[in-house]
């Protein structure tokens, strides 16, 4: 009896992560360069987004001490929503730290729905 229950879970779990891989569409290169342009269009985002993970996850890079991080995640949700563009994670990280001494650091992260 628990053998036929772990198998059902087991199942189960398989079915649900297929349809959840196989009912999002991913983002188009036009849709991912479109909300890029518009992110440097603004002050506080001085370079490209730093990379986009799976459709599901947009980094960017600010400089700390200038720049907010959480209203710069704030408002990349607001960019990727006037493109069309929802269920998309946003973080944000030290640009600076980056190019200087290649160190990842989050300074803020939040999830645009």
């Amino acid at each position: 009896m628990k053998r036929t229950i772990i198998i059902i879970l087991i199942a189960a779990c398989v079915g649900v992560t297929w349809y959840i891989a196989n009912s999002t569409e991913p983002l188009s290169p036009q849709t991912k360069s479109a909300v890029e342009n518009a992110l440097l269009e603004l002050e506080e985002f001085p370079a490209r987004p730093v990379w986009w993970q799976d459709d599901s996850v947009l980094a960017i890079g600010v400089v700390a001490g200038q720049t907010n991080p959480h209203h710069a995640a704030d408002r990349v949700c607001k960019v990727l929503a006037a493109k069309g563009v929802s269920s998309v994670s946003v973080e944000v990280y030290d640009i600076v730290k980056i190019q200087k001494e290649d160190e990842w650091r989050k300074l803020a992260s939040s999830a645009c729905r």
